[in-house]
């Protein structure tokens, strides 16, 4: 009986797996609304050590939206060495300006798609001294 009993739960398990059944990812309901990033740029001078974000400008646009992010604006910008913007799954030309440095642009950045949003695109820039 014991036998017979483990059989036919065996069985029921077995048909109950199904591999060929598709792992359905559902994505999580925001509470709280989060603006991610769309650009995040670090900046580096031209031997590789970190620039601060004082008197950097980073400008992200297009045809739907226009952002200036001044480093100087930020509390302790001597201590932070990358300014981000932009806020959707939208392609961005991306200007970096610094004093001292030649400015750099970028044209149809887009942000990084995963199944529920995107991600922020990380831009390490290299800046030349404008002598």
């Amino acid at each position: 009986m014991n036998r017979l009993t483990i059989l036919i739960l065996s069985v029921f398990f077995l048909i109950s797996c199904d591999e060929n059944k598709e792992e359905v990812f559902e994505c999580l309901t925001v509470i709280e609304p989060v603006i991610i990033p769309a650009v995040r740029v670090y900046l580096f001078d031209v031997n590789q050590l970190p620039l601060n974000v004082c008197d950097a400008i980073l400008t992200v646009d297009n045809p739907e939206h226009h952002e200036s992010i001044y480093g100087s604006a930020q509390g302790n910008c001597e201590e932070q060495f990358s300014l981000e913007g932009g806020y959707n799954l939208i392609e961005y030309d991306v200007l970096i300006e610094k004093a001292g440095f030649i400015n750099q642009e970028f044209s149809a950045v887009l942000p990084i798609e995963i199944e529920c949003g995107y991600e922020t695109i990380e831009l390490d820039v290299y800046l030349v001294a404008d002598l």
